[in-house]
């Protein structure tokens, strides 16, 4: 049965009714085109801004890597989540060794403890609390570093993340291949 005689019995669309037909499914193609349109738009701004945000990044990480000293972020539980490259330069370890609380391993035993009271104590006050820890590179002594951080909040004074920095002792930042 051809398509366009397959009507209810009783019903044979006219002229009129054929013509509104068309002009809803124009409308609506027209419409589902245009839909489409500002939705590709908004697909290729997404994609330039996250092309800008690793540019940004990348330029960031750079930066962070010339510092001599060994700089840190973690959560509120005290988990290390970043973690720049003189961390590597000292220990000769890739810097996904030190998340969580994989730094406790390159640091002293006797500095562990006291060095996790401090972070959480700064972390819950918003106050930083200097700390001196010591990390070993590979087959050498122990470097000293002093520590300190700073919290971030977000607009509601909720804690973010920890920004901490270790500082080599004078005289050490050489170890750090800087």
């Amino acid at each position: 049965m051809d398509r366009e005689t397959d009507h209810p019995a009783g019903f044979s669309p006219g002229a009129e009714e054929l013509d509104f037909a068309r002009r809803a499914i124009d409308h609506v193609r027209v419409r589902s085109e245009a839909a489409l349109a500002r939705k590709e738009s908004e697909l290729r701004r997404l994609r330039a801004e996250v092309e800008c945000m690793q540019i940004i990044k990348q330029r960031f990480e750079s930066i962070v890597d010339m510092v001599p000293c060994i700089i840190f972020a973690c959560n509120s539980k005290g988990d290390v989540t970043y973690i720049n490259g003189s961390f590597t330069r000292l220990t000769g370890c890739p810097a996904e060794d030190a998340l969580g609380d994989g730094w406790q391993g390159f640091t002293h035993p006797d500095d562990v403890e006291t060095v996790k009271q401090a972070l959480a104590l700064a972390i819950r006050s918003g106050v930083p609390r200097g700390a001196v820890m010591r990390m070993r590179p590979p087959g050498g002594d122990y470097v000293t570093f002093s520590a300190t951080g700073t919290a971030v909040r977000d607009g509601n004074g909720k804690f973010l993340e920890w920004y901490g920095m270790l500082i080599p002792q004078p005289g050490e930042v050489h170890l750090l291949g800087i």
